[in-house]
């Protein structure tokens, strides 16, 4: 009898054993690589590790296919897409995406005439604020004179819709004060004319130029970023090698990241290069991308993120070709299709 049951538990061991590999397989693995999954879920965001990458615990008898991670989950702009139409780059965006459970924060920054910087994306301010003069340039105001001005939510799909006086637009540091209290890392992008000034001077489309912020206003940069508490836990998105170059120097301890945007643009600058000025991240548009490319950047190292897919085909190519974050305006859809498992998704 007693053996009869060793037999029994035994056969029962075995048959689980073989379940959780045939899970693995399903999910298009080769055996798991014992990397934990990354999937973002409500509530409870995955912890980030000290090399940057963020993982959530797993049982480690159940190893997953690297393929089958969601890749992290970035709040473009603070956007959710939850109906609340609130306005991009300001903290009440902030603080609801980070209620739905993304993983990172982020925010756009340009500079007003008095070199502070501040919660923007465009050259001018007239899509997200109550300006009425015609294409007011955001380097054409004060700090005080922008934050004055009521912010503009969304009005459907048209991206200029009603003027919201209960909330205005912030300085980055106004942004940083409400939101470091959610502890979630935050993703900065140097707006400053991207695409062209990035190249200034040299035509090749590599964003190897030299760029035209100040230094001023890399120093006010990183005197806000580290006065803010957030030091440590940034990200730092710039067009042009030479800014992040910059901007390294005035705050060794920042991450930085390259960003690219492929449509247009003549040659990407080599790895050897991004790194050079203290970038080990790539965050590049992802209509062009394949999976040689992305294999062939983290072979050398750098980490590669993209933006902003809004649908969740281009989230599954994504994830099948092994990309590490994803930014997307559709933050909510995102985290119902994040927990799906691999062989639930027809598409891979």
């Amino acid at each position: 009898m007693n053996g009869t049951r060793r037999r029994a538990r035994l056969t029962a061991g075995l048959l689980g054993i073989g379940a959780m590999l045939g899970c693995a397989c399903a999910c298009g693995g080769s055996g798991g690589t014992g990397r934990p999954t990354a999937v973002a879920r409500h509530g409870t965001p995955p912890a980030e590790s000290a090399t940057g990458v963020h993982y959530v615990e797993t049982q480690a008898a159940a190893p997953v296919s690297a393929r089958c991670d969601a890749p992290a989950l970035i709040a473009h702009r603070g956007e959710t897409g939850d109906g609340k139409n609130l306005p991009e780059n300001t903290w009440q965006a902030e603080l609801d995406a980070s209620a739905a459970g993304v993983t990172y924060l982020n925010v756009d920054v340009r500079w007003t005439s008095d070199g502070v910087p501040v919660a923007l994306h465009d050259a001018t301010v007239n899509r997200t604020t109550s300006e009425t003069r015609p294409q007011t340039p955001i380097a054409g105001l004060t700090a005080a004179q922008y934050v004055a001005l009521d912010a503009r939510g969304y009005a459907g799909d048209t991206k200029s819709g009603r003027i919201d006086p209960a909330v205005h637009p912030d300085t980055l540091a106004q942004l940083l004060a409400k939101v470091a209290p959610t502890g979630k890392p935050i993703v900065i992008q140097m707006e400053a004319d991207p695409y062209l000034a990035a190249d200034a001077g040299t035509g090749t489309g590599t964003g190897t130029g030299t760029g035209t912020a100040p230094q001023r206003d890399f120093a006010n940069l990183a005197q806000v970023i580290q006065r803010s508490g957030y030091a440590g836990r940034v990200i730092v998105a710039g067009w042009s090698l030479a800014d992040l170059r910059a901007l390294h120097a005035a705050s060794p301890n920042v991450e930085l990241a390259y960003l690219y945007e492929t449509i247009g643009k003549k040659t990407l600058p080599t790895s050897r290069q991004v790194t050079a000025v203290g970038a080990h991240l790539l965050y590049i548009d992802f209509r062009t991308l394949d999976a040689a490319e992305i294999t062939s950047w983290r072979s050398t190292g750098l980490r590669v993120w993209t933006w902003t897919p809004s649908e969740r085909a281009q989230w599954q190519k994504l994830r099948a070709e092994g990309v590490e974050a994803i930014a997307t305006n559709w933050a909510t859809n995102y985290l119902r299709w994040a927990p799906i498992p691999c062989s639930a998704d027809s598409s891979e």
